[in-house]
């Protein structure tokens, strides 16, 4: 069964719209208010609270950057496919969590200065 090509086209068009108006109506709200965005872009760190963070890295107290460093460089290099004492096993996701707490943890280090 062959799809008509018309039908094709009219749905890339309306999607390309769609993702266009989306698009032009978060700028345009950026532009309103820089602040709230600027929060919203710097702070997010995959929705993650300072316990999870703390967690995620085993670690008590987050001013201790010697402890968060190592525990940091030790899960990424667990979870690294590319090295070869992994054997090819690893997890990209897990990777991303580890660096999300590490900013979480140092952004929270930065609001107590």
């Amino acid at each position: 069964m062959r799809i008509p090509l018309g039908l094709v086209q009219q749905l890339v068009t309306s999607v390309t719209r769609s993702f266009r108006k989306a698009f032009q109506e978060e700028f345009v709200a950026a532009k309103r208010d820089p602040k709230k965005w600027e929060a919203v872009t710097t702070t997010n760190f995959g929705n993650m609270d300072l316990s999870e963070a703390k967690q995620i890295l085993n670690i008590d107290d987050i001013n201790d950057t010697k402890v968060l460093e190592e525990r940091v460089e030790l899960l990424l290099k667990m979870n690294d496919k590319k090295d070869p004492e992994n054997k090819g096993i690893g997890s990209a996701y897990i990777q991303s969590k580890v660096l999300n707490a590490k900013e979480k943890i140092e952004y929270e280090i930065q609001q107590q200065k």
